[in-house]
């Protein structure tokens, strides 16, 4: 959980109750120690490696912090190494989302931006543009994409939360943003390279109706990804849809096993993509 200008917490499920572990799993303060004006976050695994890691937004000249979950012993901060600092350092962000909005099998970044001020400061960009943060994949480096992703063709506002979802069905992940004081903005994907995805819907029957919790783990012959069922996503928004998986080139999955919140664990061979997948879970 963000925090605005105090330390961030982390709850650690014990099976029994909850304990506070921010500080010592590393995500309680950014890389030199401050306090900043944390806003959303989300909490997926943007490098394939199984473990689900942190983005987090904050206001200009504090960058948007970037947590590595180094194996589940503790995270590790890459907002430098990631070039994520310089690229966000000007930035004011509220709502992050991390969707593989391109479909190469790496989880992209959305973020809704503007600053919480309502007056124009000297310095300081009040109204700002959405920008989605590409992953560049095995290399660890974000590349920021405004102007580029089409987003300024919006005049820029104090953007705020921000909902995704497929609303048209071909496989790419489109967002719906809202703004201070203006119309929310809907906004197509419109990425022109055709990749494969895959998009598995749960129909939770032991653990809860929408499987909320369940890990999916999609296996093709390019590596591994890992994804969870979630509605929480971004800045006082919530999403809810299938679990989106871009496959690159790969036309069908190998296999797609889902580790429901019941403990059950359903395994699906040779899946075709480009398609939703509807799993019901098992009785066990």
């Amino acid at each position: 959980m963000t925090s605005d200008t105090y330390y961030n917490f982390l709850f650690h499920n014990t099976g029994q109750k909850f304990e506070e572990v921010a500080l010592e799993e590393g995500v309680a303060l950014v890389e030199d120690g401050a306090f900043i004006s944390g806003m959303g976050l989300d909490f997926r695994d943007f490098d394939n490696d199984g473990y689900p890691d942190i983005v987090t937004v904050a206001l200009n000249n504090q960058t948007f912090p970037v947590f590595h979950n180094v194996g589940g012993h503790g995270f590790e901060e890459i907002t430098f190494p990631s070039g994520m600092r310089e690229l966000s350092r000007s930035m004011g962000g509220y709502g992050p989302g991390l969707f593989d909005f391109d479909n190469d099998g790496w989880k992209d970044l959305f973020v809704t931006r503007g600053h919480v001020e309502a007056l124009p400061k000297p310095g300081t960009e009040i109204e700002q543009c959405n920008t989605v943060f590409r992953n560049l994949g095995a290399s660890g480096k974000w590349q920021a994409l405004t102007a580029e992703a089409g987003l300024k063709a919006s005049p820029p506002a104090r953007h705020r939360g921000c909902a995704f979802g497929d609303f048209e069905g071909d496989g790419r992940v489109d967002v719906v943003v809202t703004a201070l004081g203006r119309d929310a903005e809907i906004w197509m994907n419109r990425t022109e390279r055709t990749e494969h995805w895959l998009e598995v819907r749960l129909e939770g029957t032991r653990s809860n109706r929408d499987g909320i919790g369940a890990v999916v783990k999609v296996v093709t012959k390019a590596g591994v990804q890992y994804n969870h069922m979630t509605t929480s996503v971004g800045y006082a928004s919530s999403s809810h849809g299938p679990v989106h998986f871009g496959l690159g080139e790969e036309a069908r999955a190998e296999q797609v096993e889902i580790r429901w919140p019941s403990g059950i664990v359903q395994t699906l061979r040779d899946v075709p993509a480009d398609r939703v997948l509807n799993v019901k879970e098992a009785s066990g």
